[in-house]
């Protein structure tokens, strides 16, 4: 059969995927009794499409798996063969192919590029629902906007219909707050790990309600979208009913205006044009404007309640306790911020950064670090070790933060304190304790989030992982977890500077049949911001 899919977030066309050849397939199906065989503890499974005498992994395998998610692909492929890997004490040869190519960063930057690039086609069909159900080409993200548009066009329409009046103001300031509360509180991540938990129980269909929960984020953007419709109901109201007699109904009338203008600004940042081309605007106006928003929103009602002939009324609404659950929920975080010491080991590729304590959840989490208080960024777990009550984060060079955190640890300036939220929320990755088998697929550093599942054995992983010089960049540490806790024929190794960009869609295909595997996880590297779940 034949595939072809295109890039949508980078806008370069991937080529198209072609059948496979008979000569290969029969090939593919001679070796399958050889492919799964069990190898010596020193081999590891590396990928090559340069040896085609030793396969690893066929089509022709039978799998109670479902590959509609990734269209059924097949290909020439890539061959896949059982080589030995060298021991942990050995060398790299000096001529080393990607050792020599990994003399130049923008070697390594355009290798990761090229490994994003090669998984963004599926990242395109992720969300796609399955053909028999009824919303066949709608994403579970844009289903969240539908949902939250469902609820709260009735409401709007309720408040049309109905003549002005005080009850209708205080109604549409409700209708706002709930939309607000809903939008802050689907970002709290406290309530993200229960979700996750609850959701991993889901003893069946966990397909769809797992998708449905990676993609919460629709909510978060439906819900804000809703809330700036009703805001602007809301002053459109204050302007109307407002006589501007005295100077607290013209500060009643100014503070109602200022909130559709911060919500305004919140949103047009946060549009993906303007997110990617201006990430530190993006987060500081999400942040800070933010807070702009509820500072005002908090003088806005005291305003409110003073125009009441008894200010107490303003009680016996829900208006000062939906502001109250967004004000405990964004600036609960804070008080949780600790300056930790830390130890880094880097290379020119990579940082893996020790912190003292433990992570809130076991696995799947993820953390979020600074070095000035003002700038964020968010890094999964990658090493656990509780008996020493500390846990690593591989941060891997991408935009100047990572790059100058890499710098400053090689040239003995590295920071000895960083600032880390006490709260690791869960990823997407914390889904793997659902599924008894599963392929994980990793590129570059994107293998951070995998090193806990494959240490604490929460499924039966069979590892895919695409990089450059592996053990070399990254470390002991990460090669002693995946080759100590994996068997050797469960990992594959795609080396990008020998081999160059793989094909990732018939990998993919292959290895979930010969592992049998429920689901399939993809986690992009370090050089995209979005991770993927793909679900077979």
């Amino acid at each position: 059969m034949t595939h072809s899919s295109s890039s949508v977030s980078s806008g370069e066309t991937t080529p198209p995927i072609h059948s496979c050849n008979s000569s290969n397939c029969e090939l593919l199906k001679g070796a399958l009794a050889l492919a799964l065989q069990e190898p010596s503890p020193i081999h590891l499974s590396h990928c090559s499409m340069k040896r085609n005498n030793n396969l690893y992994l066929t089509a022709g395998h039978s799998s109670n798996a479902s590959v509609a998610s990734i269209a059924s692909i097949a290909s020439t492929a890539t061959i896949c063969s059982t080589t030995p890997i060298r021991s942990q004490e050995a060398s790299w040869r000096s001529d080393d192919l990607e050792k020599s190519s990994d003399s130049n960063d923008n070697d390594l930057s355009q290798a990761l590029a090229e490994d994003i690039a090669a998984l963004e086609p599926i990242e395109h069909d992720y969300h796609h629902q399955q053909p028999f159900w009824l919303f066949s080409m709608i994403w579970a993200h844009q289903l969240w906007w539908i949902i939250a548009g469902a609820i709260n066009v009735p409401f709007f329409f309720y408040a049309s219909t109905h003549s002005p009046s005080a009850a209708r103001t205080n109604f549409i300031a409700q209708a706002s707050l709930v939309n607000l509360t809903v939008t802050v509180l689907v970002r709290n991540e406290l309530l993200l790990a229960g979700l996750y938990w609850a959701f991993s129980k889901i003893p069946f269909r966990r397909f769809y309600a797992h998708r449905m929960l990676h993609s919460i984020g629709g909510l978060h953007v439906g819900c804000a979208f809703g809330t700036f419709i009703w805001i602007i109901f809301y002053t459109m109201e204050v302007g109307r009913s407002t006589s501007l007699d005295s100077s607290v109904d013209i500060a009643l009338l100014i503070t109602s205006i200022i909130l559709p203008v911060g919500i305004t600004v919140i949103i047009l940042f946060a549009l993906r044009p303007l997110r990617e081309r201006f990430h530190n605007a993006w987060e500081y106006t999400h942040r800070y404007v933010g807070w702009t928003v509820i500072a005002d929103l908090i003088i806005h009602l005291g305003l409110k309640a003073a125009t009441l002939d008894a200010p107490e009324q303003l009680f016996y609404t829900s208006l000062p306790y939906l502001t109250l659950s967004c004000i405990i929920s964004i600036f609960y975080i804070w008080l949780t911020v600790r300056r930790a010491k830390i130890s880094i080991q880097a290379n020119r590729s990579v940082a893996v950064v020790t912190f003292p304590g433990a992570p809130t959840m076991r696995s799947g989490t993820f953390a979020r670090i600074s070095r000035d208080g003002f700038q964020w960024h968010a890094f999964s777990v990658a090493m656990t070790n509780f008996e020493k009550r500390e846990f690593s984060l591989i941060v891997g060079r991408a935009g100047d933060w990572t790059t100058g955190l890499i710098n400053d640890a090689l040239n003995t300036r590295g920071p000895e304190k960083i600032y880390i939220r006490g709260v690791c929320p869960p990823g997407f990755m914390y889904m793997h304790r659902s599924y008894k088998k599963v392929v994980t697929v990793c590129t570059g550093a994107g293998i951070a989030p995998a090193l806990p599942q494959i240490e604490q054995h929460t499924s039966d992983i069979m590892l895919i992982w695409i990089a450059k010089n592996h053990r070399k960049t990254y470390g002991e540490a990460v090669w002693n977890t995946i080759t100590s806790n994996l068997p050797a024929n469960q990992v594959i190794l795609h080396d990008t500077g020998v081999l160059g960009r793989p094909d990732i869609g018939s990998l993919l295909e292959k290895a979930a049949k010969a592992h049998d595997a429920e689901a399939v996880f993809v986690v992009v590297g370090v050089m995209k911001s979005e991770v993927v779940s793909i679900f077979l």
